[in-house]
C-alpha cells in the first residue's frame, strides 16, 4: 500500500550500498527516506496516528544524517563544475583547493554516517520500517476508504504548494519543499490513480529539480564570495537566475 514495501526495500539496499562504497548511495537512500515520509504525511489520515508519527520522526533523525553528508557532496562537485577552460588559472587552483577542503568535510561526514548505520538503534529502525511497510497499521479510513484517503491528501499536497509563494531564498525552499512532497506522495499512488497522478509526479519534479538548482547555485554564490572568488560566484549567481526562471514555469505549469 502506498509503495512503502517497494521504497522501504529500496532504503535498505541503498543504506548497505553506503557502506560498501556504492555510487550516489547517500544519494539515493536520503530520496527513499524523504519519500517515506512525504506518504506518512500526505497520507496520515490512513494511518494510527502515533505509530506513524513516531516512525515518520525516527526517519527524520536519519534524513538529518544523510543530508549531512550530501549537501558537503553537492558542493563539492557544483565547485568542479563551475571551472570552465577559459577560467583564470589562479581561480582555478583556489577553486579546487577549496573542492578538496569540502571533499574531505564529506568523508568526515560519511565516517560519522556510517558509525551511525552499524549502531543497534540503526538496525532496529529499519527492521520497523521493513515491518511497518510490510503490515501498515491502518486507520479506519485507511482500511475501508483508501482511495479518498488518496484523492483528498493530493488536493491538500497540491493546496501546499500553491500556498507556498514567497520570493525570499527560504520561501523558494519552502514551496520546493512542498512539491517534493507532492512528487513523492503522487508516485506512491500511480498505481491505483493512473495517469492523474503521473502527471502531477512529472509537473512536481519540474518545479522541485529547477527550485532546487537555483537554491544550490545560490548559496555556492554566496560561499564563494565568502571565500573571496567573485568571477565564480557571478557565474553561479547567473545560473541561479536561469534556474529560477525554469521555475517560475514549471510553477505556472503545476498550478494552471
Amino acid at each position: 500500500m502506498f509503495s512503502l514495501v517497494a521504497v522501504s526495500a529500496q532504503l535498505a539496499e541503498q543504506l548497505v550500498a553506503i557502506e560498501t562504497g556504492g555510487d550516489d548511495a547517500v544519494h539515493q537512500a536520503r530520496t527513499r527516506v524523504r519519500r517515506l515520509r512525504s506518504i506518512l504525511s500526505v497520507y496520515r489520515k490512513a494511518f494510527e496516528r502515533e505509530e506513524a508519527t513516531r516512525l515518520r520522526e525516527r526517519l527524520k533523525q536519519l534524513g538529518d544524517r544523510l543530508g549531512a553528508a550530501r549537501d558537503l557532496e553537492v558542493r563539492a562537485l557544483a565547485l568542479e563544475d563551475l571551472l570552465e577552460a577559459d577560467t583564470d588559472p589562479e581561480v582555478v587552483d583556489r577553486a579546487e583547493a577549496l573542492a578538496a577542503s569540502v571533499r574531505a568535510e564529506y568523508e568526515v561526514a560519511v565516517r560519522d554516517l556510517l558509525s551511525r548505520l552499524r549502531s543497534r538503534g540503526h538496525r532496529r529502525l529499519l527492521a520497523d520500517v521493513i515491518a511497518f511497510a510490510a503490515a501498515p497499521p491502518l486507520s479506519d479510513l485507511g482500511r475501508d476508504h483508501p482511495r479518498r484517503v488518496m484523492k483528498k491528501g493530493l488536493k491538500k499536497a497540491l493546496k501546499r504548494v500553491r500556498h507556498a509563494h514567497g520570493e525570499s531564498l527560504e520561501e523558494r525552499h519552502e514551496t520546493r519543499k512542498a512539491a517534493r512532497r507532492l512528487r513523492y506522495a503522487a508516485d506512491a499512488v500511480a498505481d491505483d490513480l493512473g495517469r492523474d497522478a503521473v502527471h502531477l509526479s512529472a509537473s512536481a519534479e519540474a518545479v522541485q529539480d529547477a527550485l532546487g538548482d537555483h537554491r544550490d547555485l545560490a548559496l555556492l554564490a554566496r560561499y564563494l564570495r565568502e571565500h573571496d572568488l567573485p568571477s565564480l560566484a557571478q557565474r553561479c549567481e547567473q545560473r541561479a537566475d536561469e534556474a529560477l526562471d525554469g521555475a517560475r514555469e514549471a510553477l505556472e505549469n503545476l498550478l494552471g
